[in-house]
């Protein structure tokens, strides 16, 4: 999403929602008459409870799940990070030919997953490239053959490690898939236009001040709308999940093996 759309749909949540809302109450109150609308205070009033209490639920429920979505993609991004820190680690009790080709194949899953497939991810699909340098840190481990046992038990260690990248990798791209589901969005949307137009219907003397609460009760439900929006889509939203743990990899090779190869 470029910067120009991001500006668009904050302009759309925060400002013109609640300006249609102003405009809406105004309309109402100048239509009908405040009279009439204030004669019938009570019985919205009751009504109108029910309405809020109904939407803000959905809407609470809805942004704990998005947002519980989003962590979930973050957290499976560190995983995999770390996974491939400690195959690097790991790798240092082989011999020197596969040493080698675990820190150049887990070096350039790193930096081809952050140069193409992040982009990727962003059009919800994945790197062809990231995927082939992923298979070949497999096929290292497939063709070695540890000879003793301390090599063994590095080499057990490393394939429970890969696996979990395995998994991790899996999941950041089935993270891909996550977000509110257009039939959702339809009732999240409907109930913000109910919420907010049954606003309209109450009458105070003050039409300042009807306005004032109208245009904050609008910009209340924008701001979640546009909460849910924006993380809906962990790759491709708003606010995405960042790419830094991959970052870190170059930057943790390059300490460690400055000092070594000891981490």
């Amino acid at each position: 999403m470029t910067s120009l759309e991001t500006v668009f749909w904050i302009f759309l949540f925060v400002v013109a929602l609640p300006a249609v809302a102003v405009c809406g109450a105004l309309y109402v109150r100048r239509t009908v008459g405040t009279d009439v609308l204030a004669r019938h205070n009570d019985v919205a009033g009751f009504i109108y409870a029910v309405v809020g209490v109904v939407y803000a639920v959905l809407l609470g429920f809805t942004a704990i799940i998005v947002w519980e979505q989003f962590r979930s993609a973050e957290d499976n991004v560190e995983r995999e990070a770390d996974a491939l820190a400690d195959l690097y680690r790991n790798s240092r009790g082989f011999p020197a030919e596969v040493r080698d080709a675990v820190e150049l194949h887990v070096r350039n899953y790193a930096r081809l997953v952050i140069e193409k497939e992040w982009p990727a991810m962003a059009e919800g699909q994945s790197s062809d490239e990231a995927w082939a340098e992923y298979n070949e840190l497999w096929r290292t481990y497939h063709q070695f053959v540890p000879p003793d046992d301390h090599q063994r038990l590095w080499y057990a260690e490393s394939l429970h490690r890969l696996n979990a990248l395995a998994d991790s990798r899996r999941d950041r791209l089935l993270s891909m898939e996550s977000g509110v589901p257009a039939v959702m969005w339809g009732v999240l949307i409907g109930g913000g236009v109910i919420t907010i137009g049954f606003s309209f219907l109450f009458g105070t003397r003050n039409a300042r001040a009807q306005s004032i609460m109208t245009a904050g009760l609008a910009v209340m439900i924008g701001g979640m709308l546009l909460s849910i929006f924006a993380l809906q889509e962990p790759f491709a939203g708003i606010t995405r999940v960042d790419s830094e743990p991959f970052h870190q990899i170059g930057r943790i090779l390059e300490q460690w093996r400055h000092l070594g190869g000891s981490p």
